[in-house]
């Protein structure tokens, strides 16, 4: 009889490694994810793979099956094209984006017009992690975002919506 393999533990691009990016990367990685930690910026080399941002969004449209995604990028443009290729491929269980509901609000629109469907924006969580939960800190935001991801991974396990 040949044993089961252990089930895949779940692949989190983080897209951004500054204070709050760095933050998620530390948190993550005591959990049960693989955490793959990406930017843009050179100075950010000891953190992250630095990468081009064509690249950087290409690699965000290539995410597979049951990956989540998290974007903390350094600007508000290169955040919009990592959502919109993360959404668009369709590959992706979650993509949560660090943001005011004002900005969410703007992306959810502008993603709308860009032909992102309901069901793709639905797996969209901007501001990302538990709702409610307040605080602007880089730590509690990653406690948030990893409470948030846990409980999917929850619920997929128990086969019910969160």
């Amino acid at each position: 009889m040949n044993p089961v393999p252990a089930p895949r533990r779940p692949r989190l691009a983080i897209f951004g490694a500054g204070p709050v990016g760095q933050a998620l990367t530390r948190q993550f990685a005591l959990l049960p994810f693989v955490v793959e930690a990406y930017d843009v910026r050179p100075q950010m080399a000891d953190h992250a793979t630095i990468l081009s941002q064509a690249e950087l969004v290409e690699l965000a449209g290539c995410l597979e099956p049951g990956d989540f995604a998290l974007i903390a990028s350094p600007t508000h443009e290169l955040d919009y094209l990592l959502a919109r290729a993360v959404l668009t491929s369709d590959r992706f269980r979650y993509c949560g984006m660090l943001g005011s509901r004002k900005k969410s609000e703007a992306f959810r629109v502008q993603l709308a017009h860009d032909g992102v469907n309901l069901d793709q924006l639905a797996r969209f969580s901007c501001p990302l992690g538990i709702p409610g939960l307040g605080g602007r800190a880089p730590e509690v935001i990653a406690v948030s975002a990893a409470a948030e991801l846990l409980a999917l991974i929850q619920a997929d396990e128990a086969g019910v919506s969160p």
